[in-house]
This record gives structure tokens, sequence and C-alpha cells, in this order.
């Protein structure tokens, strides 16, 4: 597996089929189970990839406060300057 494929996924639509409910399911949407019952298929492994993993709304607020930093560095700094 590259580095591209462990980061942003193979893009692979795998299916599995539902014995019990004859039910067509991605196992990579309900953690390898099927929906309508908790079936498992066998075999069938799925591992996120990185971008899927990463709690997004706390990587947005450290990009927050580092640019409020930055902007208040640099206003401290215009108004000393003046």
């Amino acid at each position: 597996m590259s580095v591209k494929e462990a980061v942003f996924g193979t893009g692979e639509g795998v299916r599995a089929r539902c014995p019990t409910d004859d039910w067509e399911f991605a196992p990579r949407f309900t953690d390898g189970a099927c929906p309508l019952c908790g079936w498992k298929a066998e075999g069938v492994t799925y591992e996120p990839a990185l971008v899927e993993r990463v709690d997004w709304f706390l990587v947005a607020i450290v990009v927050l406060v580092v640019v409020s930093v930055i902007v208040g560095i640099l206003v401290l700094r215009a108004y000393f300057q003046a």
C-alpha cells in the first residue's frame, strides 16, 4: 500500500451481501456489519484511511488559534512601530 492510499484511501467499492435479509451494503460505511441485522461479513476487513479517522473539528480549532496568535503579533508589531 502506498502512502497516497494510506492517507486518502483506495476508493474501492467493496460490497457484501447479507444472507439473512439479502441486503447488499458497503462494509466501509458500517464497520463491516450489515446495517439491518448486524451480520458481519467474513474475510472483509476495512481499515479507514487517515483522512477518515482525523477529527477535522479539532484541526480547524488549532488552525484558528494559530492564525489568531499570528494576527495578534502582527497587530502589536504594527502598533509599536507606528
